[in-house]
């Protein structure tokens, strides 16, 4: 009879330490991929943008001011490799002045991606825009692959909304690249990028205060549209 009653005991506890074993491992927690932030430059995809840029230059001896406004067609245009240099990525821009006109050639821009950052040469200067993991650091010399001064990029957004055009993009980061503001100059530089789109939102002021007025510029380069070839 004793010896019946200590079997049943020992059943009732094995399996209640079998449930309590099931019940922990259905509460552990599965590990989610960490995301690097890579898609907020698709460069394994071809595709095409256009933005529309508008431009004020201010003349200091004239005291005048001058406005354009033009489209900018920015595609993807196979990749170049020097000797010593990785494969960088071909962007090939055009502008439109007016929906009568041409496209007209413009510079183009070579784009490295690595698992460390995104490089960015135009005009023969290379620029560390986007650093990843995104938001692993706070900011970074932008200026650190050219023989220009140190420039520190800071992050501004991280995985926020941002209008452009009366679009919402629902993922974007957004790079603080310069800002200064004195007496003598304000200079204000920032990009925003969405994920698997790129750069929808950029722009770019700088202004110099003299005696005889203000010169300088203020350029701002909005996104209108984005496909895949």
């Amino acid at each position: 009879m004793n010896k019946s009653i200590n079997y049943r005991g020992l059943f009732s506890l094995l399996a209640l330490a079998l449930l309590l074993v099931s019940a922990c491992q259905q509460k552990e927690p599965i590990d989610k991929v960490q995301d690097l932030g890579y898609d907020y430059f698709p460069s394994e995809i071809n595709w095409e943008k256009t933005y529309l840029v508008d431009s004020i230059f201010f003349n200091d001896n004239t005291q005048s001011s001058d406005t354009f406004q033009f489209i900018l067609k920015e595609e993807t245009a196979g990749f170049a490799q020097a000797a010593g240099l990785d494969k960088h990525q071909v962007l090939k821009r055009s502008a439109q002045f007016s929906a009568t006109q041409n496209w007209e050639p413009r510079s183009s821009i070579f784009v490295l991606k690595t698992s460390q950052n995104l490089q960015w040469v135009e005009d023969n200067q290379r620029i560390i825009k986007l650093v990843f993991p995104i938001g692993n650091i706070q900011s970074w010399n932008g200026n650190a692959l050219n023989t220009q001064g140190r420039r520190n990029f800071v992050w501004q957004k991280l995985n926020s909304n941002h209008v452009v055009l009366d679009t919402n993009y629902a993922a974007t980061i957004t790079v603080l690249e310069a800002r200064i503001n004195n007496l003598i100059e304000e200079i204000l530089i920032s990009s925003t990028y969405a994920k698997n789109i790129g750069l929808i939102d950029y722009t770019n002021n700088q202004l110099n205060f003299q005696t005889s007025g203000v010169s300088g510029y203020k350029v701002r380069q909005q996104l209108i549209s984005f496909k895949r070839l």
